[in-house]
């Protein structure tokens, strides 16, 4: 069954949520880039508040594909009490390499890591079979571009089913993310996707940097539960 993350920019933004939290409580930073960071002291803050509610995710940043940049990273986020950490895997003609080199990493961090790649970007086409091959747990595809334009901009409803079921396939978490809107949830969820991933849907005016409002969030969450339903 699809569950749903939600991504929080603060621990104020996580305390509004109390009532409707997500599956998955993703802390990211959205003026600082598609997969901006907060800084770690934040990042306990709002993970000791959470006290293992629900699940819990960070981003690490949107980093240059270069492993000696992003391991030393993703150490320090498993210091952390996150149950899972989200890596950024950007078009970059070293992202092959770096794929490669980051498996010692992954193999070895003390917390499973998901990819995330982006469906406003271009990759090999067994991007997905390099991300198992790497040792992430899981993979998401997001937009890099915050300019309003969501997933389906820019994949086919082919292609988003395609993506999941590689993914299902190698045994890896399945997350669909990128401008996501609640009218969204009942044609992805058919997916067979394992979380739908939202931030500007929760915002005012989706405006992604703007403070959540917690009255969308429990509208998506309705939403989400009508659809389960109804299935």
């Amino acid at each position: 069954m699809t569950k749903w993350l939600a991504s929080i920019q603060s621990l104020d933004e996580a305390k509004e949520l109390e009532t409707c939290l997500p599956d998955i409580l993703d802390l990211k930073d959205p003026s600082a880039g598609a997969l901006g960071a907060l800084a770690i002291d934040d990042i306990n803050a709002i993970v000791r508040w959470l006290d293992k509610r629900c699940l819990s995710s960070a981003t690490v940043g949107d980093l240059v594909m270069k492993s000696n940049v992003i391991s030393p990273v993703i150490f320090q986020w498993a210091e952390t009490d996150l149950d899972y950490i989200k890596v950024g895997l950007f078009e970059d003609i070293e992202l092959e390499n770096c794929l490669v080199q980051l498996k010692a990493t992954l193999y070895t961090a003390p917390k499973p890591v998901i990819a995330v790649i982006f469906a406003d970007q271009s990759y090999p086409d067994d991007i997905v079979d390099l991300v198992k091959q790497a040792g992430f747990v899981g993979v998401m595809v997001d937009t890099a571009e915050k300019n309003g334009q969501s997933l389906s901009s820019h994949w086919s409803a082919i292609d988003i089913q395609r993506f999941v079921k590689s993914a299902n396939d190698k045994g890896l978490i399945c997350g669909l993310a990128g401008a996501l809107r609640i009218e969204d949830i009942d044609s992805l969820a058919l997916t067979g996707a394992d979380y739908l991933g939202f931030r500007s849907a929760l915002c005012p005016d989706r405006q992604r940097i703007n403070h959540l409002d917690v009255s969308l969030a429990i509208k998506l969450e309705k939403r989400l539960a009508e659809f389960k339903l109804a299935s």
